[in-house]
């Protein structure tokens, strides 16, 4: 009767190949997410949550050159890093008519440095019924983990209902920033969807969102193309500026509208 054996080049393949889906699969299930290592740092959140000053330069002058301005009266104020510092007053003034506003912003903010602010500010002078708040991006930038974010941002509400507990905060989220705007894209979604869930939590914060396509004129990175090789395909959008971060007029007028609309 006769044998069959195998090739012993088939048995070297054959080998070769299960070799190959061991390392695989022990590659694969090494790298899969872990809930544990996604954990939220109690030291980073701690960063994050723990008021502190401007550890550069510039941010600390513009902090001086807001309190050498700090509003006597103020309905609406406006809260947060450089988005909310170049927020022209007529466009807040176009939602909130014949209210006195205040630009408590302030460029280069982290959220540590925005509570901090909220410590140091002569915040008993104004008594404000209505608060828009935009803050986090540069924590974003600073690579934050997204839970550590969002402490801080709990704490920021929380502190801003302590000192004027009769006001709303209207929150928004995060907009898009980055060549392509998508950058740091998957913390910035995460961090966006704690903040739209943020009012069934309290009954003094509003969130505002569902504007990303709008103010990235719907050139929110759909291309890979684009993902791969942004610098030869610049953004045209007119609501940002040329570092893709910072908003133009019309960009305003567009957070603007979507305010509006939640205002009324």
């Amino acid at each position: 009767m006769p044998v069959y054996q195998s090739h012993p080049s088939f048995r070297r393949s054959k080998y070769a190949f299960l070799v190959f889906i061991t390392l695989f699969a022990c590659f694969f299930i090494g790298h899969q997410p872990s809930h544990a290592a996604d954990a939220c740092d109690v030291y980073e959140t701690r960063v994050v949550t723990t008021p502190a000053p401007p550890q550069w330069g510039p941010t600390y002058q513009r902090y001086d050159a807001m309190l050498a301005k700090f509003p006597e009266k103020a309905d609406v104020v406006l809260f947060g890093d450089s988005l909310a510092e170049g927020w022209p007053t007529e466009s807040v003034s176009s939602i909130f008519p014949g209210k006195a506003i205040g630009n408590l912003g302030v460029g280069g903010d982290l959220i540590q440095n925005s509570l901090w602010r909220l410590e140091q500010m002569p915040v008993s002078k104004i008594s404000p019924e209505t608060i828009v708040m935009i803050l986090g991006t540069n924590n974003l930038k600073a690579r934050s983990k997204p839970c550590a974010i969002e402490a801080g941002l709990t704490k920021t509400v929380e502190k801003l209902h302590e000192i004027w507990p009769q006001a709303v905060v209207y929150m928004f989220t995060i907009p898009p920033r980055g060549k392509v705007f998508n950058d740091f894209e998957a913390d910035r979604q995460e961090v966006n969807s704690f903040i739209e869930k943020m009012p069934s939590q309290t009954n003094y914060v509003r969130s505002v969102t569902g504007f990303d396509d709008v103010i990235t004129c719907g050139k929110r990175g759909v291309d890979q193309l684009q993902s791969w090789f942004p610098n030869y395909f610049p953004d045209t959008c007119a609501n940002f500026r040329g570092d893709s971060l910072h908003l133009t007029a019309a960009g305003y007028d567009v957070l603007a509208g979507i305010l509006k609309q939640g205002n009324n």
